[in-house]
């Protein structure tokens, strides 16, 4: 063929492509008006039969030809929100806080949590919606309500469009759907052929594929080995994955923003394409996988282990309520990072520590506007109780501020005081509850002081302990709330935890005394670091000693607590022999070794007899 025909042909060949592009400039929009008006159409004569009372949403809304590779339809994240760790605290939402998102409207019942209702009412468990089923995608779920079927999203009843396989396309409204609003499944598919077809005419950017579920398979095999050393972690700027890059079920757990400073057990380290990683514990709590560092920047090593903190005040806590006259028990968290440790943790009588669950609740209302510390409250004689406190003998009809009764029961314990507290913020009702969603499932603050006998009045060492360390983390109400609540705590002038801690180390307490029971909760804050110890005792056969056994203990804990913690600032100066193996026989060895011994014992029965 001749350059001049060559020549002819590439120019025929590049006016039609310019005159293709041209045509599909021109139509373009036409087209996708043409496609949106006959849906528009179609809705307006098949489908919107007396739709005064609701919004029209014309279907190709819900599966538009878009022309820009960043538009979808959004769906729920798939990443998990963080790990469910205890440890995770130092930048976590105020608890309470997290609550109120959750409140219902009325207080509940002090047995809403129980597993054995049998009461029906408004707030029992026995009237919640029961829930058919869930669907993978954009937080849809089936509940059955007053006795029929309604759809949710985000566990609020859902208005809009909606499309199962079978059924087709329908309209919800307030989760009940509207028969007369909706398209078959073949009218749906001829729809979406529709959309296919011109979709088919014009260029559109595709899309990277993505899983909703975890491929089925292994990805990478790994090489794993056990190993067991103890890290300081600095960055924040690293990621914790749930294992190892490349392997089944390896996602993104969390950053390690809330996990500067904190000690970790290292326990297994794997090697992969994407390079080493090491999988960490905090305590006996699993963390995941982190990326191996041999400059050691992100992390540094040192000898420390929050596992033989716990296991040494475990061991030690049995000790010490071995010693105690009374049938006792203790619980202990260390404030950085959570982990607990209790021995003994069984249900007692409160006594005065109960009021720490009491102000817990005051607090919350401080922070959100329902009470006001300046607001006054009246005594009247039914409030007047006996036992510790002062303003049991006021005349009936005397004011107090909300603070001037928190001092009352900081300072004098008074019950009192308590009780009109436990009135301001709703009884029983509302405090347990709170409590119960706060973790603390074995609290009961249902009744007051000298008059339980509608309710249960009674706590577990775990539960003191740890509100008193989530106080420490500002994870109760936040700041202020928490330090202000704290600051009253610091005036208490009676404590058994406390008596024997040396100067050097402050703290804070709430103790409770009746006639059997001697408690004290208390948060120490050293130079090593901050812990909660609970100490719970009723029954004694010697109830004089048991204040002074009570201090011996505390002091024990704190003594085995800042010479543990003292390691985690000697620096290890050798990394080389660090990491040196334990040294062990090799196989050969071990069997000489063995060989010999049996050839000398042999000989030693042959010449006995």
């Amino acid at each position: 063929m001749s350059r001049k025909n060559k020549l002819i042909i590439g120019g025929v060949a590049g006016g039609i492509v310019t005159a293709c592009l041209l045509l599909y400039l021109f139509f373009q929009p036409n087209i996708h008006q043409a496609y949106n008006s006959w849906l528009d159409n179609y809705q307006t004569t098949k489908l919107i039969k007396e739709t005064n009372y609701y919004e029209k949403t014309p279907i190709y809304q819900l599966h538009p030809i878009t022309f820009d590779p960043t538009e979808r339809i959004l769906i729920e994240s798939l990443r998990l929100e963080g790990p469910n760790l205890s440890v995770g605290n130092r930048d976590g939402e105020p608890l309470m806080e997290t609550l109120v998102k959750e409140e219902v409207v009325e207080n509940l019942p002090w047995f809403y949590y129980s597993p054995n209702v049998k009461e029906v009412s408004p707030t029992s468990l026995v009237q919640k919606n029961r829930l058919l089923e869930r669907e993978n995608l954009n937080g849809f779920a089936w509940y059955w309500v007053d006795g029929s079927e309604r759809l949710f999203q985000f566990d609020e009843p859902y208005t809009g469009w909606h499309a199962t396989v079978f059924d087709g396309w329908y309209y919800y409204n307030e989760g009940i759907v509207q028969p007369d609003l909706g398209i078959s499944s073949i009218e749906a598919a001829e729809i979406l052929s529709f959309r296919s077809h011109i979709s088919s005419l014009i260029p559109i950017n595709e899309y990277r594929p993505f899983f909703i579920e975890d491929p089925e398979e292994f990805s990478t095999m790994v090489e794993s080995r056990t190993i067991q050393y103890s890290i300081l972690y600095k960055a924040q700027d690293q990621i914790v994955l749930t294992s190892p890059p490349g392997t089944y079920g390896s996602r993104f757990l969390t950053n390690t923003q809330a996990f500067e400073d904190m000690p970790m057990e290292v326990v297994e380290e794997v090697s992969t394409l994407e390079g080493d990683w090491l999988h960490v514990m905090i305590g006996y709590e699993d963390l995941g996988w982190i990326k191996k560092d041999e400059t050691f920047t992100n992390y540094v090593l040192n000898y420390y282990s929050e596992q033989e903190l716990l296991d040494t005040i475990e061991a030690v806590l049995y000790e010490e309520l071995g010693n105690i006259s009374a049938n006792a028990g203790a619980s202990f968290v260390n404030n950085e990072t959570m982990s607990q440790v209790s021995a003994n943790n069984q249900a007692f009588f409160p006594a005065s520590t109960q009021k720490i669950y009491v102000l817990a609740e005051l607090y919350h209302q401080y922070s959100t506007g329902e009470l006001d510390p300046d607001q006054y409250i009246e005594m009247t004689w039914e409030d007047q109780v006996p036992g510790a406190g002062i303003i049991q003998a006021y005349p009936s009809g005397s004011m107090f501020t909300l603070d001037e009764l928190v001092d009352l029961v900081a300072i004098y314990s008074d019950n009192t005081a308590a009780n009109l507290l436990i009135d301001a913020v709703g009884g029983g009702e509302v405090i347990t509850p709170h409590m119960h969603q706060l973790g603390f499932y074995d609290t009961y603050v249902d009744g007051k002081y000298y008059n339980t006998r509608d309710g249960y009045f009674y706590t577990k060492p775990a539960d003191a302990a740890r509100i008193f360390a989530l106080l420490y983390n500002n994870r109760i109400n936040g700041e202020p709330w928490d330090e202000m609540y704290i600051e009253k705590l610091y005036q208490n002038s009676h404590n058994f935890l406390r008596q024997f801690i040396p100067y050097t180390t402050t703290g804070w307490n709430k103790s409770g005394l009746g006639a059997t029971e001697q408690n004290d909760v208390a948060t120490f804050v050293t130079p090593y670091g901050s812990y909660s110890l609970a100490v719970y005792t009723d029954d004694p056969w010697n109830y004089s000693a048991v204040g002074t056994q009570m201090g011996n203990l505390s002091l024990r804990i704190h003594e085995v607590f800042n010479e543990l913690r003292l390691q985690l600032w000697v620096t290890v100066e050798d990394e080389s022999s660090y990491f040196e193996p334990v040294e062990s026989l090799e196989l050969d060895e071990w069997t000489e070794d063995s060989e010999a011994w049996e050839e000398e014992w042999t000989e030693e029965v042959w010449s006995e007899e």
